[in-house]
């Protein structure tokens, strides 16, 4: 939640568009795969409490609640996880991607066998918590931005970067490049090769900067260009060169403004090139990087660092019908 205690969350008619991403094609394997994956781990089919419940056809009402204050990610994937155990597990309701939760808030009912709930109770809650976390924890960089936006970035778990990258845009954050084919992106290591290979550009970060641009563009590389750039030499040559994405990493905020500051006042089109600060960002200095002038900020701590939202499952009677 934002510091006043108003969320960010994304808007309710936003919501709709957002959890249509759980029915897309291109979700539904990988979500199968990684939930049979996760199920085959705990081996919830040979659950050794099965035995107590006789006849295993007792059913239940499986009631997820949130402990604290968040935004929820996941609760599809969450149902999701019972449905595989039982086709006969029904979701009675469960709350969109980007909805904003305070403690007791219930975000997901499913009424089913009373074996397949408490099977699959850790893993729905494993997913749930883990993406809900990462969509809280962007909703926070998000409320403090001042409406620059917040881009997540390659540090997510193998397997589930699509999901991972859904939970940041619960959050109100936008998705960066999804993988190495999107478009090139020459980062630290790439420049410190490039100049082992090519001595002359040690020396020359402009040169660097140009002979980066024009190798790429006489690929015939059409998709945005972005470089990574932690000196005004190379910020400066990126503005000249009109390069797409200048990734200014591991810069202070009161540095960066004088770059930008010092570009204007030299003539340097600023509006050619997406300016993104990067670099250990976090809740206590995003807004002095907004305030930079930069026009966007990526984050690799939404994903490899939020804390799982707590969240609790209990398993009720289902109610008795007034029918």
């Amino acid at each position: 939640m934002s510091p006043a205690g108003r969320s960010t969350a994304v808007a309710s008619h936003d919501r709709k568009d957002l959890d249509r991403f759980w029915t897309l094609k291109e979700t539904l394997l990988p979500l199968e795969q990684w939930i049979c994956t996760a199920l085959e781990e705990d081996r919830a089919r040979d659950d050794g409490t099965r035995v107590l419940f006789d006849p295993p056809v007792v059913r239940g009402r499986a009631v997820v609640t949130s402990r604290q204050p968040g935004v929820v990610c996941g609760t599809a994937a969450m149902a999701a996880v019972f449905g595989q155990l039982d086709a006969d597990c029904q979701v009675i309701d469960r709350l969109s991607d980007g909805h904003p939760v305070v403690e007791g808030s219930v975000l997901l009912v499913v009424d089913g066998p009373l074996v397949s709930l408490l099977a699959g109770e850790r893993t729905a809650l494993n997913i749930g918590s883990h993406l809900s976390g990462i969509a809280t924890r962007t909703e926070a960089l998000v409320s403090r931005s001042h409406g620059v936006q917040i881009l997540d970035t390659r540090k997510t778990l193998p397997g589930i970067r699509i999901f991972q990258k859904q939970a940041v845009r619960s959050g109100g954050g936008v998705s960066h490049r999804g993988d190495l084919a999107q478009f090139p992106m020459v980062k630290e290591n790439h420049r410190e090769w490039l100049q082992r290979l090519n001595p002359q550009l040690a020396e020359d970060p402009a040169a660097e900067v140009a002979f980066i641009v024009t190798r790429l563009r006489q690929a015939e590389e059409t998709r945005p260009i972005a470089i990574e750039v932690e000196d005004e030499i190379s910020f400066r040559a990126c503005l000249e060169q009109r390069v797409d994405i200048i990734l200014v990493d591991n810069t202070s905020p009161e540095l960066l403004s004088r770059w930008i500051e010092a570009a204007r006042e030299a003539g340097l089109s600023l509006e050619t090139s997406a300016i993104e600060a990067s670099g250990g960002i976090d809740e206590e200095s995003v807004s002095g990087h907004a305030a930079a002038g930069v026009s966007r900020i990526s984050c690799g701590a939404i994903t490899h660092s939020a804390a799982a939202l707590d969240l609790t499952l209990r398993i009720d009677p289902v109610p008795r019908s007034t029918g």
